[in-house]
C-alpha cells in the first residue's frame, strides 16, 4: 500500500472508567522530549489467543490538553501501513494537533511493529524497491514465520481498545489518515460505544484498498482534468483521451523504450510499461510536481519523444520505490499488513505460487467488462504492485472481520483531496454516507494527506471547529496550484518560443535558462518527499543530459545541465528557488550564442552572443521555497 497510504489518529482521557473495564494501574507518564510530550509504555500481548507467548511494548505518548479539565482524548494513528506516529509528530507535524490539544488530551502511539514499538525488520525488503518486492517479500515471509500474522489491523484496533483502558477513558477521539482511518472505521466497528467522535483524512474504507485499483482508475479522468482546468489547452484537448491512445500505443508496440540521464549525467536505455503510467499518476498524490508533469510527457510520448515521461518514471520507481528508514517507515510491517489483510483476487489458502495467483487474478480480471479499466487495460492492473508484493507471502492470520455491522452515530469529519488518487474523494463520499452525522470537506489542487498538504486553510479551519464543536465549512475557495501541467519540451531550440524584447536566438536561449531551471526545481521535488535520508536535498541528471545538485543549505550546482537539445547551462545559484535567490550561470552550446548571466531573484542580465540582455524570467514557481512547499508534503 506504499502508493495508497499513509497517517496518523487520536485518543481521549480525563473520563471515568467504564464500568465493565478491570481496575488497573495507569501508566507512568515522564517527560521525553520537546513540543510538550510526555511517554509512557503500555503492554500488550503479541498472540491475544495466547497461541503464541509474547508481548509488544507499545510507545504512547501524551500531550496533556491546554484546557482543564479536558474534554477527554484523541488518538494518533498512523498511516502507511507502517509508519512511526512519534515520528511523523516529532517536530512540526506536532502543530497540525493544535486544535485537538486545545481542548482535549493528545495520544500518539508507534503501532505494533512500528517506530519504538518492537520494530518489525526484514532487511531484505529495507534494500528492495517496494514497488517491485515480490522475492524480498516472500524471504521477508519466511524469516517471520507465523509472526507474521499478527500486525493485522485486528491487532491494531485491540491495541487502541487496551490503551484506552490503560488510561482510563470511556469514550475516544480518533484521528486517522490514509491508513490509520483503516484502524479509526476497525475500532469504531468494533467498539462503538466507545467512539466520541472521527476526523479521517485520505479515507480507505474498511474493507479496503482494492489490490486491482478500480477506484484509483475510476478516478483518474476526474483527477487529470482537474489538475488540467485551463492549464493544458495549449498542448492537448483531452488529456485523459491521450493517455487512453499512449496506453493502446503500448498495448500494440510494448513497452515505451528511450533514453533516461542519470545523477551522473551518464544517459543509458531504460523503458516502462502500462502499469509504470499508473504508478506515476498515484506518486502524483504527495508529489504535485510529477502530477503537473504529467499530461506534457504524455503528449511528448505521442510525438515520440519518450524522455520526459521515462525521467517521470525515474522519480516515481527509483526514487518513490525506496523505503524510508526502519525508523520512520518498517517495510515488513508494511508488507505483513497488506499481505495479511488485502481483499486480493485469490482465495486466501492459495498456495504463494505468483504463476498461480496471478491466474486467478486473471479469471477474476476477465470477468469484469473493458470499461472497469479505462483509460488503462487489464494488464495494467494484472501488474499491480499489490499483486506483484504478495505473490509469495503465504497468509498466517485468520480472514479480517466483516465491515458490515453498524457504525456509531457519532459526529464524523472527512477530509480529502481532489486529485488524491489513493483514496479517491469517491471512497470517501461512501464511508460519509454510512454516518448520520458525517461532514465532508474536499479540499481543492490537493493530493494525499490533506492537513499537512492543503495549500489553503480550508482543511485546516474545517479540523479546528470540529474538535471546537462549531460548524465545519462543507465548501472549500480556489487556490492556486504551486505547479502547472508544462507543455511537452522542446526538442530543438528553434521550437522554443520567442521571448518579448529580447530578439532572435537570444530570446529563445534566455526562453531555454528559464525552462532548465524551473525543470530542476520540479525534478527535485521527489527527493523532497519520498527520500529524507538524502545527503544533499536533491540531485540529478537534466532531461537531455549534465547533471545539478541542491545541498542543505539550498544553493544549486548545475554542470552542462541541458533541458532544451544543445543548450548547456553551468554554474552556482544562492538560495535557490527563494526570492531572495542569486548566482551566476554560463551558457553554452553549439550553435547558441554563449555567453554568463547573473541571476538576482526574479530577474536576468548579462551577455549572450556578444549582446547585453535582460529580462524578468519568472524563475520562481511558487511564494515560497520550493524547497519548503515540498517538505511540506512529505510523506506522513
Amino acid at each position: 500500500m506504499l502508493r495508497r497510504h499513509l497517517l496518523v489518529g487520536l485518543a481521549a482521557l480525563g473520563v471515568a472508567l467504564s464500568a465493565s473495564s478491570p481496575a488497573r494501574a495507569a501508566p507512568r507518564f515522564e517527560r521525553c522530549g520537546g513540543y510538550g510530550y510526555s511517554c509512557a509504555r503500555v503492554k500488550v500481548p503479541l498472540d491475544r489467543t495466547g497461541a503464541r507467548p509474547g508481548t509488544v511494548s507499545l510507545m504512547v505518548k501524551r500531550i496533556r490538553s491546554r484546557m482543564q479539565p479536558a474534554r477527554g482524548a484523541v488518538i494518533v494513528l498512523a498511516g502507511g501501513p507502517g509508519q512511526s506516529a512519534t515520528e511523523a509528530f516529532a517536530g512540526d507535524g506536532v502543530g497540525l494537533l493544535f486544535p485537538a490539544y486545545r481542548s482535549r488530551d493528545v495520544i500518539v502511539f508507534d503501532q505494533r511493529g512500528t517506530g519504538r514499538s518492537g520494530p518489525l525488520r526484514c532487511r531484505e525488503l529495507e534494500q528492495a524497491n517496494l514497488l517491485s518486492a515480490e522475492d524480498a517479500a516472500g524471504r521477508c515471509a519466511t524469516g517471520l514465520q507465523s509472526r507474521r500474522g499478527f500486525y493485522t489491523t485486528a491487532d491494531s484496533v485491540e491495541d487502541v481498545e487496551a490503551i484506552r483502558r490503560e488510561l482510563g477513558i470511556d469514550r475516544i477521539a480518533l484521528f486517522g489518515t490514509s491508513y490509520g482511518t483503516k484502524v479509526a472505521l476497525a475500532y469504531a466497528l468494533r467498539y462503538p460505544t466507545h467512539v466520541e467522535r472521527l476526523a479521517l483524512d485520505s479515507v480507505v474504507e474498511a474493507a479496503g484498498p482494492d489490490p486491482l485499483y478500480s477506484d484509483t482508475i475510476a478516478a483518474v479522468p476526474r483527477a487529470l482534468r482537474a489538475v488540467c482546468r485551463g492549464a493544458c489547452s495549449s498542448f492537448t484537448r483531452d488529456p485523459v483521451a491521450d493517455l487512453q491512445e499512449l496506453v493502446g500505443q503500448m498495448r500494440r508496440r510494448g513497452r515505451l523504450r528511450g533514453p533516461l540521464v542519470d545523477a551522473r549525467g551518464r544517459t543509458r536505455s531504460t523503458s516502462l510499461g502500462r502499469n509504470d503510467l499508473l504508478g506515476i499518476l498515484i506518486a502524483g498524490d504527495v508529489d504535485p510536481a510529477l502530477r503537473a508533469a504529467f499530461p506534457g510527457a504524455v503528449r511528448a510520448a505521442l510525438r515520440r519523444d519518450p524522455a520526459p515521461l521515462l525521467r517521470l518514471s525515474r522519480r516515481t520507481f527509483t526514487v518513490a520505490g525506496r523505503p524510508p528508514p526502519p525508523r520512520i517507515l518498517s517495510a515488513a510491517l508494511y508488507a505483513a499488513t497488506t499481505c495479511e489483510e488485502t481483499p486480493f483476487p485469490w482465495a486466501r489458502n492459495t498456495p504463494p505460487d505468483p504463476a498461480v495467483r496471478r491466474r486467478d487474478a486473471l479469471l477474476v480480471a476477465t470477468a469484469r467488462p473493458d470499461s472497469d479499466f479505462l483509460p488503462f487495460d487489464r494488464a495494467t492492473v494484472l501488474d499491480s504492485d499489490l499483486l506483484t508484493l504478495c505473490g509469495r507471502w503465504p497468509v498466517a492470520s485468520p480472514p479480517p472481520p466483516p465491515a458490515t455491522t453498524p457504525l456509531p452515530n457519532v459526529p464524523v469529519l472527512l477530509l480529502d483531496g481532489e486529485d488524491d488518487l489513493r483514496t479517491p474523494v469517491e471512497n470517501a463520499k461512501r464511508v460519509a454516507a454510512r454516518f448520520p452525522q458525517a461532514q465532508l470537506v474536499v479540499a481543492p489542487a490537493t493530493g494525499h494527506s490533506v492537513l499537512g498538504s492543503d495549500p489553503s486553510p480550508c482543511a485546516r479551519r474545517a479540523f479546528d471547529r470540529f474538535f471546537r464543536g462549531g460548524r465545519v465549512p462543507t465548501r472549500c475557495g480556489k487556490v492556486r496550484r504551486a505547479f502547472f501541467p508544462q507543455p511537452p519540451p522542446p526538442t530543438r531550440l528553434s521550437r522554443v518560443r520567442k521571448l518579448p524584447g529580447v530578439a532572435g536566438l537570444r530570446g529563445r536561449t534566455l526562453v531555454a535558462v528559464r525552462l532548465t531551471l524551473r525543470d530542476v526545481l520540479e525534478d527535485a521535488v521527489t527527493e523532497l518527499v519520498f527520500d529524507p535520508r538524502s545527503r544533499d536535498i536533491a540531485r540529478g541528471g537534466g532531461l537531455r543530459g549534465g547533471t545539478y545538485r541542491i545541498a542543505q543549505n539550498g544553493g544549486v550546482v548545475l554542470r552542462g545541465l541541458r533541458f532544451v537539445p544543445g543548450v548547456r547551462v553551468s554554474g552556482r545559484i544562492r538560495r535557490f528557488g527563494e526570492r531572495e535567490q542569486r548566482g551566476r550561470v554560463r551558457v553554452s552550446g553549439r550553435g547558441v550564442p554563449g555567453g554568463v548571466l547573473t541571476i538576482v531573484a526574479d530577474r536576468v542580465r548579462g551577455r549572450l552572443g556578444g549582446r547585453g540582455v535582460r529580462a524578468k524570467l519568472n524563475l520562481l514557481v511558487a511564494s515560497r521555497p520550493v524547497v519548503a512547499a515540498a517538505a511540506s508534503t512529505r510523506l506522513r
